[in-house]
């Protein structure tokens, strides 16, 4: 999974969905789930609206500040978790970094062995509300 908090106002998170729109496609068959986390004060039409227009094709949630907490805080956005088969984090991205660096930790992720109980990545999304499938 990679879990990405952030905000229509936001300028590298433009930069990076369509990425995520790519890796989502690239990789899904491969078990890979993007979810984003919209931590936005826009409505839910507006921020359904816009991942229409990103052509996002993955789920987008809106965030409370309790579900960015679950994961230390969201200090600043684009904040992404990527999150291997097994529910550990393999790696924290703070800030916009490079498509191929990105990419080589959703491959790391994709090559974790699963457990038994996947509670830890859904834990964080339990409390945001889904407004894009």
């Amino acid at each position: 999974m990679l879990l990405n908090f952030w905000a229509t106002w936001c300028g590298p998170c433009k930069i990076e969905m369509p990425w995520f729109v790519d890796f989502q496609n690239q990789y899904g068959s491969q078990g890979l789930q993007i979810v984003g986390v919209a931590m936005d004060d826009a409505s839910k039409e507006d921020i359904a609206k816009f991942a229409k227009d990103m052509d996002v094709n993955y789920p987008i949630l809106i965030g409370k500040e309790s579900v960015g907490d679950e994961y230390g805080g969201v200090p600043a956005l684009p904040e992404s978790f990527v999150i291997g088969r097994d529910g550990k984090i393999i790696d924290k991205i703070l800030g916009l970094r490079g498509k191929a660096e990105i990419e080589d930790s959703i491959k790391k992720a994709l090559n974790t062995h699963a457990a038994s109980s996947q509670a830890f990545a859904v834990s964080a999304t339990h409390t945001a509300e889904l407004i894009t499938r």
